[in-house]
């Protein structure tokens, strides 16, 4: 493997193999089908095209792929699916594959795709995820796993030996690697926190730090009902600290750049993101020196960073159903899960696969690829509310983040509050409520 960007040729033969191995004595598709696949990750639209050729010299079967921006991409598959127009093949979350799921849009795995998804070639905590009701939909794609960025340049320079064990330790070092101007102007942030944004990203984001903080937002109470889990001390700790990091310590600010863009371009020193970021890396700005650490603790508590899984699903309204599963399973051959981590910097949900000589070449994807001992992983809820939690919570919580009135414990209280009892009232409209 000579760098993380493989030649389309080399796609086209790693993924000629998994489909040999994957489908031999499989029946072969009718040559004049053709598969449409949608998806709303943009980068993965090379790896698709490649695979997708392969899968046609292979069986015959053409393939088109279309690309979008996740919003609008889910967007899309909500208007089309129903009518029987959208994809045959399509990504999406888990949170959101449950509501296609739920609608009858998506139809349980055939036998030989539940096989491969129990076959030993995922976690089990991937096959639990993608087991609803005793029966098994789709298949694991790619993990959206966090873990923390660090510029190693700007740790150098502020004195820092290495990353931050905890969110107390990270304060305290974004304060020293924040920058402003001579007028005062933020020109770097210590850290670049999600403080905007479209969606339910902005919760998701919000619990990188409520969770190690010691809460969450929904907890079970073991009889199939919920309840929020943030009207507390953790709840309160995790506003406070973005309040903290935009007021009162002042290491991130709305208007400076944000996420990858601002890390990549070494706008930021620290960042809480996903694999995919290192690809970004390699190609905007390939001497970029950095690590991925751990996600910090809080306090003397364990290491927390969430499961997210987004999977592989067949439209039921297909046209071409049999085929679809067919080049579902070709999709996630051991060949093509290399090729779709070394194409998109993504990190493949297969965990049969052997990472070693991309770790030689690129060993900042160790804390992806084999995470730190004591990493504690805290998933998704697979339920049809828990994007609409999410996302309703996300309304609230860039406004709080910018008012002052938030550095008032009393009134941050309050927020939270209010927020949590939104929850419970989403829980209820669904029938998901107990304590």
């Amino acid at each position: 493997m000579s760098n993380t960007t493989i030649g389309r040729r080399g796609a086209l033969q790693l993924a000629a193999g998994a489909g040999a191995a994957a489908m031999a004595g499989g029946p072969a598709a009718a040559a004049d089908v053709t598969l449409a696949v949608w998806t709303g990750y943009p980068e993965l639209e090379p790896w698709y095209k490649a695979i997708g050729e392969a899968y046609t010299k292979a069986k015959g079967t053409k393939v088109t792929v279309f690309s979008t921006s996740l919003r609008e991409h889910e967007q899309k598959l909500a208007a089309a699916v129903p009518t029987g127009t959208g994809p045959d093949v399509f990504d999406v979350g888990q949170i959101l594959g449950i509501t296609f799921i739920e609608a009858g849009l998506v139809k349980p795995n055939p036998a030989s795709v539940d096989g491969l998804l129990k076959s030993g070639a995922y976690r089990k905590s991937s096959v639990e995820q993608f087991t609803t009701e005793g029966k098994t939909y789709g298949l694991p794609m790619l993990f959206s796993t966090p873990a923390m960025f660090w510029n190693k340049t700007m740790f150098k320079e502020a004195g820092l030996a290495g990353p931050p064990n905890t969110f107390q330790e990270k304060m305290a070092f974004a304060k020293k690697l924040t920058k402003f101007d001579a007028s005062g102007k933020m020109i770097r942030s210590g850290m670049s926190l999600r403080l905007s944004g479209q969606g339910s990203g902005i919760a998701e984001k919000f619990r990188f730090i409520l969770e190690p903080a010691g809460g969450t937002l929904i907890v079970p109470n073991g009889k199939g009902k919920f309840h929020q889990g943030y009207d507390n001390d953790a709840g309160r700790n995790a506003l406070k600290y973005y309040v903290d990091a935009v007021q009162v310590e002042k290491v991130d600010d709305p208007k400076v750049q944000h996420d990858s863009a601002a890390f990549v371009a070494a706008n930021t020193a620290m960042l809480m993101r996903e694999a995919w970021v290192i690809g970004e890396i390699k190609k905007q700005n390939p001497t970029l020196d950095y690590g991925v650490a751990p996600m910090p603790a809080w306090g003397s508590g364990p290491h927390k960073t969430l499961l997210q899984h987004n999977g592989l699903w067949v439209n039921a309204k297909s046209k071409n159903i049999d085929a679809a599963y067919d080049f579902m399973v070709f999709l996630s051959s051991k060949e093509a899960s290399v090729a779709l981590t070394q194409m998109s910097g993504w990190v493949a949900a297969r965990s049969d696969v052997d990472w070693s000589p991309l770790l030689k070449e690129i060993p900042q994807y160790k804390e992806f690829v084999a995470p730190a001992e004591g990493m504690q992983f805290y998933p998704e809820p697979v339920m049809a509310a828990w994007n609409e939690i999410e996302t309703r919570l996300a309304d609230r919580l860039p406004g709080a983040y910018a008012d002052p009135a938030m550095q008032d414990p009393a009134k941050l209280a309050a927020f939270i509050k209010t927020a949590a009892a939104q929850t419970d009232q989403i829980l209820k409209q669904n029938d998901l409520y107990g304590t």
